[in-house]
């Protein structure tokens, strides 16, 4: 901000909020009070707060104006795959993502220096490289129980066992007469998934003691078996791209992303790549979105926005901005394969649903408390509650 005041003459006035930020620019609206000419924030919360009283200008045309120093457009370096998801219902790009984020399996890889060549492709390789370490005597995976870190391995196993997209439709199936009078929780792919899970739960591939974990709200144990990881106490982490730089462990850390199931009558199976957005958006109620939009294009360019990686140890959304290496194999995907809105959109478009059912009972699931066909059987029968108890329009 100081470097944009030196080269254009503008002051940038900045407020710090956290991560509430729009939940104080809603209430600013609501209110009557001044509003910021320019926010931020994940696309979910973006959206959500576009739903509940912070409408957020179209930035379209921002796309398509020079980013400042380059020959370029923004939208020449942006991924045109990431528009779709940067978009609301009726088509409008309601961000300008300045980082992007994922899932993925972290290792020590000097322990594990074959996997930089051959990581595992399918779920069959994954159980084979977990049984490995095992047989050495080691803790093959550490698991915090909080409800994102349990869903993350629920999702994204239903994910590659029925593709993307679909287990939306699953989770906010309201009638099942529309798919032939059989409930897409019946699909026999969810309770396999369901099961090679359980093989993990039952089978002690997760740290000692996990299950017991306090790990509530107010707990100061949330992040235990990741401080574990980090301090090389258990072999594998399935974590959000921020783990290596939140727990400073990155000089001998690579990683790569969730595993495929095998490959079914000749069809590869879904290897598409989830991905989260954060960055600005322009409030329509702010009083000078040209300015605004001005200061996101200057953030935009190569020499700037480069630090997101190189100082915050986090990817961009530019593909000429190499992520840091213990970030390539996601970048590499990202870039390579089909994307999709990280959680299946589902925390993005039914995030009560998402919440109160799916992380609640996932959490009871990895933890051990419900079998496979006991947690197949209550995401069915709590969904039908759920979604019976919301007005048509919800």
């Amino acid at each position: 901000m100081a470097k944009y005041k030196a080269e254009t003459g503008v002051t940038v006035t900045v407020e710090w909020h956290g991560r509430t930020v729009l939940d104080d620019v809603a209430a600013a609206i609501k209110a009557g009070k001044p509003v910021p000419d320019l926010s931020d924030g994940s696309i979910n919360t973006i959206l959500g707060a576009a739903a509940n009283g912070v409408p957020v200008a179209d930035l379209t045309p921002v796309y398509q104006q020079p980013v400042p120093g380059e020959n370029q457009n923004l939208g020449d370096v942006v991924p045109d795959k990431y528009l779709p998801l940067l978009s609301d219902g009726t088509g409008a790009v309601v961000m300008v993502p300045y980082e992007v984020a994922s899932e993925a399996v972290f290792y020590d890889k000097t322990k594990q220096p074959q996997l930089g060549v051959n990581p595992p492709r399918t779920w069959d390789d994954f159980m084979k490289l977990l049984d490995s370490v095992k047989a050495k005597g080691q803790t093959p995976l550490a698991l915090d129980p909080i409800p994102g870190n349990c869903a993350y391995w629920v999702e994204w196993m239903f994910e590659r066992e029925i593709g993307p997209g679909q287990f939306k439709r699953t989770a906010e199936e309201r009638d099942s007469s529309l798919n032939d009078g059989e409930s897409r929780w019946d699909d026999s792919r969810l309770l396999d998934g369901a099961r090679k899970l359980e093989t993990l739960v039952k089978g002690g591939y997760f740290a000692s003691g996990y299950a017991t974990e306090d790990t509530g709200a107010n707990s100061t144990h949330a992040k235990d078996q990741q401080n574990a990881w980090a301090q090389d106490k258990a072999a594998l982490i399935l974590g959000g791209t921020w783990t290596p730089s939140e727990t400073q462990r990155t000089d001998d850390v690579d990683s790569f992303v969730f595993p495929s199931m095998p490959d079914q009558g000749g069809v590869r199976s879904d290897n598409s790549a989830g991905v989260n957005f954060f960055g600005f958006a322009v409030p329509k109620a702010g009083k000078d979105s040209a300015a605004a939009e001005k200061f996101v294009l200057y953030f935009m360019a190569k020499d700037r926005l480069a630090a997101i990686s190189t100082e915050a140890g986090n990817m961009t959304p530019r593909t000429d901005i190499k992520a840091p290496q213990v970030l390539a194999s996601v970048q590499l995907a990202l870039t390579n394969r089909t994307v999709f809105p990280d959680q299946d959109a589902l925390m993005r478009d039914d995030s009560k649903w998402y919440t109160t059912v799916f992380q609640k009972n996932s959490v009871d699931f990895m933890t051990g408390k419900l079998t496979a066909p006991q947690f197949i059987a209550k995401l069915k029968a709590d969904s039908g509650t759920f979604w019976q108890g919301m007005a048509p329009t919800d």
